[in-house]
């Protein structure tokens, strides 16, 4: 369980290198090396859990690998906090700002050297106990990166259960999507990754209201790489579903085809996980600027997407869940065999799980993922343990109010 705790941390910060990337401007080598080590140490670390090595020597590793990532966690949000209460206003100010951020960018290349070579030391150390790098069928890594990407892909189908707290958000999404007045062409859900922004989206896009009163629906999960070709050619393949594949149609022609197809009909297009606005400025031109049947709906952490340049987008930001919510969301997945009408938690497990749930701050998916570390877990010794590694591995330094 240990190493699956260390490989979600090495996500999790690979993920925040990626996302933060713009931060890193003068020191891009060094996160890059540092984002390729990551992707090699979660490798190895995937070998070890599955070959359930019990050495002593392996378990120092993960400890090690443990401390690693701590490091890393630290030395990057140190600097991102410099990079963000650095920004000032007035010439004077933005000098005297920039001269503190030089220094800084200097210190973070330093940091992140040494903590490249003690990956390469620990990886060193776990090549010698014969651990190696996770090989696919192909025979090739799959990068973290290709995994991370696989991940993300999201899909339309509402095979989703242990649902909580959705129905007035649903609600209240569907109202501004099928009102006549067409005042709204634009919706977008907007926060803070694992808030539920894509559940909420697929919730939607199945509605019954959604699909009577569209002609067609499209899906596309977008993220953070895409080409416009791609997702043209996705919804052009929602809106005709009838018609063959044109392969070989250049970009215009699809533009073309999809700008009478939507000027013409009532259409839904889903896009979730938008990374950036300039993402939605390569997207955007298909649709008609003239108000019409069509409505996008889209996802993203960044509220400015949809508002770029579109005064009729309606931004919903969907609240974290409420501490009785956590708590139900939480007991569905931890006690997955017990009938929830009927529930009787051991009282010291109780207690223990609210702890934990404090920590995941209300975000749907970090109460998905302990959930689901504790459902195979019947013992307090078993959750004791979970609840130490939780609060140093899972949720790192963040800390959420109650």
């Amino acid at each position: 369980m240990a190493g699956e705790l260390v490989s979600f941390g090495i996500q999790k910060l690979y993920g925040v290198l990626s996302q933060e990337y713009a931060q890193f401007q003068g020191v891009d080598d060094q996160v890059a090396e540092l984002k390729s080590d990551l992707n090699l140490l979660n490798s190895f670390l995937e070998d070890a859990d599955a070959k359930k090595h019990k050495s002593a020597m392996v378990r120092n590793c993960v400890e090690e690998i443990k401390g690693i990532v701590c490091d890393a966690e630290d030395t990057i949000e140190t600097f991102l906090l410099k990079v963000k209460y650095g920004k000032t206003s007035g010439v004077k100010k933005r000098i005297k700002s920039l001269a503190c951020v030089i220094p800084d960018r200097r210190e973070i290349a330093i940091d992140i050297g040494g903590i490249s070579r003690r990956i390469s030391k620990v990886i060193s150390v776990m090549q010698s106990f014969g651990i190696q790098q996770i090989i696919t069928d192909g025979g090739y890594m799959q990068p973290l990166h290709d995994r991370q990407r696989e991940m993300r892909h999201t899909f339309s189908e509402d095979n989703e259960s242990h649902l909580v707290g959705l129905e007035e958000k649903v609600k209240t999404v569907v109202g501004y999507l099928v009102e006549e007045e067409d005042t709204v062409q634009v919706v977008s859900i907007t926060g803070m990754g694992g808030v539920g922004k894509t559940t909420l989206a697929r919730q939607v896009f199945n509605h019954e209201m959604v699909k009577h009163h569209f002609d067609a629906l499209a899906w596309v999960c977008v993220s953070q790489e895409f080409t416009r070709s791609s997702v043209w050619q996705t919804i052009l393949r929602a809106l005709t579903p009838n018609e063959e594949e044109k392969k070989t149609a250049d970009m215009q022609s699809v533009h073309d085809e999809l700008f009478g197809l939507l000027e013409t009909s009532k259409a839904l297009i889903v896009l979730d996980d938008i990374w950036k606005e300039e993402d939605w400025d390569l997207i955007r031109p298909i649709f008609p600027s003239k108000k019409g049947g069509w409505k996008v709906l889209l996802t993203s952490r960044n509220e400015n997407v949809a508002s770029r340049g579109d005064i009729t987008c309606f931004n919903f930001k969907p609240e974290c869940l409420s501490a009785k919510e956590s708590w139900e969301l939480f007991q569905r997945i931890a006690f997955p065999k017990k009938d929830a009408s009927e529930l009787k938690v051991d009282e010291k497990l109780e207690e223990m799980g609210k702890q934990m749930i404090k920590h995941c701050g209300g975000l749907p998916l970090a109460i998905r993922v302990l959930g689901g570390l504790l459902a195979t877990k019947d013992t307090l010794d078993d959750w004791e343990r979970v609840n130490q590694n939780v609060v140093s591995h899972v949720m790192g330094r963040t800390r959420f109010s109650d």
